[in-house]
């Protein structure tokens, strides 16, 4: 093991165990001995870069979180019917939510503790989700309307699909997607 290794990706590699580690064990079950070994060092080097154990959590939440990908464009087909671009809208968000899939369960497992640390990051999360979901029905699907209810709708129909994977581990990830987006147009346009 290093003592003290401050190269310049250290830092990221920390963050990024840490992530695991609690994703796996929630932030409670994840001692800094554990993560200090995951990463090949000593726990000093980790407390050379966080003051604490919430202060790791907090910028694991902060730097790892969902929000940075709210930018990315949406390749959605502007000239398909308005089921199949909601349909494709939110498919599309659930696969970006499912490649940050850890950082999820992090966030809403100690939210749902309390974790102090947390709730103000998840609780800014869901408030960016639910902006970008409106922007993005009215943008995409303009007849989903009225498009705040929609995107209401969309992040519910996401949540409950954490929610299925939490207690159906097993389960199929784009088989929850399709399910949930079925869920979602038929709620918004009718069973067709």
């Amino acid at each position: 093991m290093t003592t003290t290794d401050t190269r310049p990706n250290q830092r990221e590699h920390i963050l990024d165990a840490a992530l695991r580690l609690m994703s796996a064990n929630g932030a409670a079950g994840m001692s800094m001995r554990a993560l200090a070994s995951e990463c090949g060092v000593q726990v000093a080097a980790i407390y050379h870069y966080f003051d604490s154990k919430d202060a790791l959590l907090a910028a694991v939440v902060e730097e790892r979180r969902y929000g940075a990908r709210l930018g990315d464009p949406i390749p959605i087909d502007a000239g398909a019917a308005p089921r199949e671009r909601l349909e494709a809208l939110f498919k599309h968000i659930w696969r970006g939510a499912m490649d940050e899939e850890e950082i999820w369960r992090l966030v809403l497992g100690e939210g749902i503790r309390g974790e102090s640390t947390v709730v103000p990051v998840g609780s800014t999360l869901l408030e960016l989700v639910g902006h970008a979901a409106r922007d993005w029905v009215s943008q995409h699907v303009p007849e989903a309307e009225p498009h705040d209810a929609v995107a209401e709708l969309l992040v519910g129909q996401m949540l409950a699909g954490f929610v299925r994977r939490v207690f159906e581990p097993d389960s199929d990830p784009e088989e929850i997607a399709s399910q949930a987006a079925s869920a979602l147009v038929g709620a918004v346009f009718g069973q067709g």
